[in-house]
């Protein structure tokens, strides 16, 4: 590093202690109130919902980019019904499973299925799926502790 770059990067480290003791300084002298802010639900889930948040802070209403067409997710075609035999395939329960196979098999149904990550439409089909995969898998999981 260059004896310049060296100077400039010690003055801008300087500047942001200064600016950090002043923040402290101000905000133990006075209390700072926000009035006003009303939250509503977030639209769409995951990621789109939390950046719809970040853009209602912004001042600059105009500079926000038109929301493109949502795709399905890609595992949605893949989904088999809502029997208790079929998400046990899916699962894998039929195979011997050590507990910790028996829960990276659950754990990656849920996250493929969780209904927060599924559009609207889709999320009381997904609530079924995830409920009959958690009684399937806390069956399993009892009787794994029954045959120790």
């Amino acid at each position: 590093m260059s004896d310049r770059d060296r100077e400039t990067f010690e003055r801008a480290l300087d500047e942001a202690r200064r600016t950090d003791r002043n923040d402290d300084l101000a905000a133990t002298q006075r209390p700072r109130v926000l009035t006003g802010l009303a939250f509503d639900p977030a639209s769409g889930s995951g990621g789109k919902a939390r950046f719809g948040l970040a853009l209602d802070w912004t001042d600059e209403p105009g500079d926000r980019p038109a929301p493109g067409p949502q795709p399905p997710p890609p595992e949605a075609a893949n989904r088999s019904g809502d029997t208790p035999a079929e998400i046990e395939r899916e699962l894998g329960l039929g195979t011997p499973l050590t507990l910790t196979e028996l829960t990276a098999r659950w754990r990656d149904f849920v996250w493929r299925n969780h209904p927060d990550r599924q559009p609207l439409e889709a999320r009381a089909h997904a609530n079924r799926r995830v409920a009959i995969a958690n009684a399937l898998y806390a069956q399993a999981r009892h009787e794994l502790a029954k045959a120790r």
